[in-house]
């Protein structure tokens, strides 16, 4: 980390606590009536913005994101598995089933051919690899040819979600190949376990990764979340042992949620937070820990 020549990790700390209480006290007195009257909506001043960078700044995060300065309460979010017509996925990856050897297992079904595989999990997790030996098919590939291949194999294999949006794509530059990665969303807010990966290379797509969430509605009564400056706060641990600078490119609130073994169960509201180094984080908005 970045860190002024006579900060320690130690005063660091004392520091953002000092900070921390300063704006305790500033949202619990200037704020509470702003607050009572909107229904526990929170708002967040610039000046307790501009102290939370400063601090940042001082451990070596530099924020270039927009901070949301108004943020309403938040209910969990039901979700379910969705369910996945298996013989119907396999055909559309394979054609038909022709030489396809089929292996059942209690909570999966794999479809093998070749050097192709394809994998249904009962939770609705779709993983396909290609590993044949190949022509290189892309001489000039790039980000936006990439993105264009993600979609159109997504699009004749499964269908292209009407609620994904494109999260972003990674560049791989000693294989010249790009993962293109999809979010999906629902009522203008991410869920993080809902995600597609397309991995396309100069020899054509070589894996494809699902794992779409069934979201059924809101469930119970919304409640205040932590704001977005004591989110950023939560990540200096985190970034601690990090060296160089770091800059947080974005952070929103949606919802996260673990994998479960369940019929469906509760996404909770989340702050993601997003950085130059490709790396992401959820803060829990209820309780402000780190999500694994």
């Amino acid at each position: 980390m970045i860190r002024g020549e006579y900060m320690d990790w130690s005063k660091a700390k004392t520091i953002l606590i000092i900070v921390f209480l300063i704006l305790n006290i500033f949202l619990g007195g200037n704020l509470w009536l702003k607050n009572s009257a909107k229904g526990e909506v929170t708002i967040v001043s610039t000046k307790e913005i501009d102290e939370a960078k400063k601090i940042l700044k001082q451990e070596g995060i530099i924020i270039e994101a927009d901070i949301p300065k108004k943020i309403s309460p938040q209910p969990f979010l039901t979700v379910s598995y969705t369910n996945i017509d298996a013989e119907k996925t396999a055909c559309s990856f394979f054609d038909n089933l022709d030489e396809v050897e089929i292996i059942r297992e209690e909570d999966n079904i794999t479809y093998q051919k070749g050097n192709r595989q394809l994998i249904i999990i009962n939770n609705g997790i779709i993983s396909y690899f290609n590993n044949e030996d190949s022509e290189i098919i892309y001489d000039n590939l790039d980000k936006e040819k990439a993105e264009e291949i993600a979609y159109e194999f997504i699009q004749e294999h499964v269908g292209f979600p009407s609620n994904a949006v494109h999260d972003r794509t990674v560049y791989y530059d000693q294989s010249n190949s790009f993962l293109v990665e999809y979010t999906q969303i629902y009522k203008n807010k991410f869920i993080s376990s809902s995600c597609i990966d397309v991995l396309v290379t100069p020899l054509g797509v070589k894996s494809y990764y699902c794992s779409w969430i069934e979201p059924l509605g809101y469930s119970g009564k919304p409640k205040k979340i932590i704001s977005p400056v004591h989110a950023l706060l939560q990540i200096v641990d985190i970034l601690e042992e990090t060296e160089g600078e770091i800059k947080v490119t974005d952070i929103q609130v949606g919802y996260y949620s673990r994998q479960y073994n369940a019929a469906k169960w509760h996404a909770v509201p989340s702050w993601r937070i997003k950085t130059n180094e490709d790396d992401t984080y959820y803060i829990n908005g209820y309780t402000g820990e780190l999500e694994q």
